[in-house]
């Protein structure tokens, strides 16, 4: 239940739901994540006048601070990750968007719309977006970690141009995978795509330009170990099929196999997953539940970049003001 002070924080308008002598706020719209998504779909939702809420703490998860730069943030290149995650907290708070750093654990169905169940809280809200983002894959082996941000890096087009004229893995063989490759080779990095098959699984046009590149390619290998002293140093291979390992010298290892979207609170209410485990959504990011709605990373977008979470966040902000507006439309010729 929540206390007294929190209810006077955090009541923005007269639309309020009581829970014996307590008064807890009806919010317009809650948006759950405050990354790029979230921040984004915050302010447009202001704009609209939306009475809202963004659940999250900014740096969670780490996809857009871990980049040491990002030079695909149009008007802002090289910039490093944390100072753009600064800039978009900063307009966020400029415009008011309210901000509270809360997990949520569960939500349910209400008859005013979504209960969400927070560690420090609850809430209740009509509409909801998620914007939860998603996790990079990790392979787990000795040296990822610890080398995380030194050499190790799950983004090309963030840290690429770090390793211009220098050694390079990339590990994977979907299209993350191949696009990295090729990107790297772009820059002028000596190039080495590690997979585990003998054949890749990105589409045919990935495999062609890989081909007539200068990216050489280790069939049927996976890494097993990452090594060095302040920064990557080498890095141990093993052959699947003859079991035999090489350390071989590398200056860094862009890591590619996968992303693990922060979908499961969705599930409870019903939303349609993929079987990656991507929250489903139409163009407008509206998911399978009515009053639902996900951007960025956590949906089955084609494209995982920062710009493109942005426009999604825009979106779903656009969608939840139509949702509300036509709900509101709704009870008055009722």
């Amino acid at each position: 239940m929540v206390s007294q002070q929190c209810l006077q924080r955090f009541i923005y308008s007269d639309r309020t739901i009581v829970y014996s002598s307590w008064v807890i706020a009806m919010y317009d719209t809650i948006i759950i994540g405050a990354g790029p998504a979230g921040l984004t779909a915050g302010i447009f939702a202001v704009r609209r006048d939306l009475n809202i809420l963004v659940l999250g703490d900014p740096g969670d998860p780490p996809t857009v601070t871990e980049a040491t730069i990002v030079d695909d943030w149009i008007g802002t290149p090289n910039i490093k990750g944390t100072e753009l995650m600064q800039r978009f907290l900063n307009h966020a708070k400029d415009v008011k968007v309210p901000i509270k750093d809360d997990k949520i654990l569960e939500i349910s169905k209400s008859s005013g719309g979504f209960v969400l169940k927070g560690e420090k809280e609850s809430y209740e809200a009509e509409s909801i977006i998620f914007a939860t983002g998603a996790l990079h894959r990790e392979l787990n082996i000795p040296g990822e970690k610890e080398f995380a941000g030194r050499g190790v890096s799950y983004c090309a087009s963030c840290d690429g141009l770090l390793f211009k004229g220098k050694k390079v893995a990339v590990i994977g063989g979907g299209d993350t995978a191949a696009t990295y490759a090729l990107l790297l080779d772009q820059i002028g990095a000596d190039t080495m795509l590690v997979h585990r098959r003998d054949q890749l699984r990105a589409v045919e046009s990935f495999q062609e330009q890989i081909k007539n590149s200068n990216v050489k390619v280790m069939w049927n290998t996976v890494l097993k170990e990452i090594k060095g002293d302040k920064f990557v140093k080498s890095i141990i291979i093993e052959n699947v099929k003859t079991n035999k390992k090489h350390e071989i010298p590398m200056d860094g290892v862009f890591i590619a196999v996968g992303s693990v979207p922060m979908s499961e609170l969705g599930k409870n209410i019903g939303l349609k997953i993929d079987e990656a485990g991507y929250i489903m959504v139409d163009k407008e990011g509206k998911t399978s539940v009515p009053g639902v709605f996900a951007a960025g990373d956590c949906a089955n977008n084609p494209t995982k970049r920062i710009i493109t979470a942005c426009a999604d966040g825009s979106k779903a902000a656009e969608a939840a003001y139509m949702y509300i507006q036509e709900k509101r439309l709704l009870g008055k010729k009722q």
